[in-house]
């Protein structure tokens, strides 16, 4: 038996802070917009977009239209694949798919920006892509290899972290 009442009892409880928490991502959306060199910030994905501009803004970079490998282009010609995650769940460490690790049009760099739970910075690392050839492990979905994964190891990136929040 299907239980309406407590479905629409629970929906309207909740309307009001979803209504507020609305306006607040058009707001947070619309003050990222201003850094984001034109890119269109797509969907709802702020870990992603706040990633991409705290790397433009701490590289001095360019963010690249989403048909790129990389996401940040610099002045002195790197190339940036920026990682995003927050909070401190299982996985944190480690990133989405990487579609292609090798060629030409492959990141010069990897940049790996971890957030706090409140979306605070808590550190940021930078990575030459050259040096991770032996870190990438295949991501599999469904058995079926669909890219690779990167994961930060701690106590070992140390001298590569550039930022701490």
């Amino acid at each position: 038996m299907l239980n309406i009442a407590k479905v629409a009892e629970a929906e309207s409880k909740f309307r009001i802070h979803f209504q507020e928490l609305c306006k607040i991502e058009i707001v947070i959306h619309d003050e990222l917009k201003e850094y984001a060199d034109g890119k269109k910030l797509k969907g709802n994905e702020r870990v992603g977009w706040l990633g991409e501009i705290y790397g433009k803004l701490l590289l001095g970079g360019t963010l690249v239209a989403d048909k790129e490998e990389h996401d940040i282009e610099t002045e002195s010609g790197a190339k940036v694949s920026v990682k995003a995650r927050k909070g401190f769940s299982a996985g944190w460490q480690q990133t989405s798919a990487i579609p292609k690790i090798l060629g030409t049009d492959c990141p010069t760099h990897l940049l790996f920006v971890h957030l706090n739970e409140d979306y605070s910075i808590d550190r940021i690392w930078l990575y030459k892509w050259s040096d991770l050839k032996n870190r990438f492990k295949p991501k599999t979905d469904r058995g079926e290899q669909r890219g690779y994964i990167f994961s930060v190891i701690e106590r070992s990136d140390e001298p590569f972290i550039v930022y701490r929040g």
